[in-house]
């Protein structure tokens, strides 16, 4: 049988080797169109380089703006090395809000306090929220000493509210300062520097800094301060660390600048916070321009709070 299987194996010898040379070329012909494929398709991103192809395209749509992601609505305007969250109205902007942010603070979080969005979608207006620069661990450059290299933000605050205008075909001259913390800081600054560009400053919990001999200004502006007295973070009667002046001193300034009388009417609103029983809101009698102050029951300086409360507020300084 050994033979025999021997003599069976030779006589197969020949055809079945050419046949396997048969097969090798057909095989080295396919492995090389198989292999120019392949290539073409790694050249073409796919293989196994597609998920990172992916997840940059992923990254490139989740637009950021000072560093955190956008909040739905909004967008990104880069202007003077800084950037600044743009909620723009469907219709031709009615007026300009400028929110300004605490310390430390980030521009998304005063957008949410006041809700830029919802003050871009029910009043038209263009809701800005720019980057503090100036002003290192305060946020803004917002002490009032009379000295010009301290003017800063100021100066970045006038031009790109002139950016703006351009930008977003503004025709209305009307501006709205909303601060919060050292936003309110600012916004006191603002007031003292470029009143002629200022329609009202609403301050929340950020009261006047430094000396009001900085703050030569007989310009009127409306003003509306929030505060309360459980505040322990910026305290009504001010402190000294940090040059912070009590809220009566910031009011009676600007009393007297706008023109008011002794007299004032008090009313009595909803809380600012679901925690806060009322809001005790004074408006002084006849000033050239409002000034109003409402004091906030129980709401600690960092709060949940209630922006539809605060607008309702403080739309009478407007």
């Amino acid at each position: 049988m050994i033979a025999l299987k021997s003599k069976f194996n030779r006589c197969l010898i020949l055809p079945k080797y050419l046949s396997i040379q048969k097969e090798l070329r057909a095989f080295s012909a396919t492995g090389f169109i198989l292999s120019m494929t392949l290539l073409g398709l790694v050249g073409c991103g796919g293989g196994s380089d597609s998920k990172s192809v992916t997840t940059t395209t992923t990254k490139e749509q989740t637009e950021t703006c000072v560093g955190q992601a956008l909040l739905e609505g909004a967008s990104c305007l880069k202007f003077q090395n800084r950037e600044a969250v743009v909620y723009k109205p469907i219709e031709d902007p009615t007026a300009i809000a400028l929110l300004l942010h605490g310390a430390p603070g980030h521009p998304n979080k005063v957008t949410q306090l006041f809700d830029a969005q919802m003050l871009s979608n029910k009043m038209s207006w263009l809701s800005v929220a720019p980057q503090g620069g100036a002003g290192g661990t305060w946020g803004w450059s917002s002490l009032n000493d009379g000295e010009e290299t301290s003017n800063l933000d100021v100066d970045y605050v006038s031009d790109l509210l002139d950016e703006l205008a351009a930008q977003y075909n503004v025709t209305s001259n009307k501006v709205y300062i909303l601060g919060y913390s050292a936003g309110g800081f600012m916004g006191y600054k603002l007031a003292c520097l470029i009143p002629e560009k200022l329609t009202a400053v609403i301050t929340l919990a950020g009261q006047f800094r430094g000396d009001f001999e900085a703050c030569p200004t007989s310009t009127a502006v409306a003003l509306h301060h929030f505060h309360s007295p459980s505040d322990t973070d910026v305290p009504m009667e001010g402190r000294t660390f940090g040059d912070i002046t009590s809220v009566e001193n910031t009011l009676n300034h600007w009393r007297l600048i706008n023109g008011c009388a002794e007299t004032s009417t008090i009313t009595e609103n909803a809380g600012v916070t679901s925690t806060s029983s009322a809001t005790l809101t004074t408006q002084w009698d006849n000033c050239i321009k409002p000034v109003s102050y409402s004091s906030m029951a129980n709401v600690n300086h960092e709060s949940s709070y209630l922006s539809e409360v605060l607008y309702d507020i403080y739309k009478g300084s407007l």
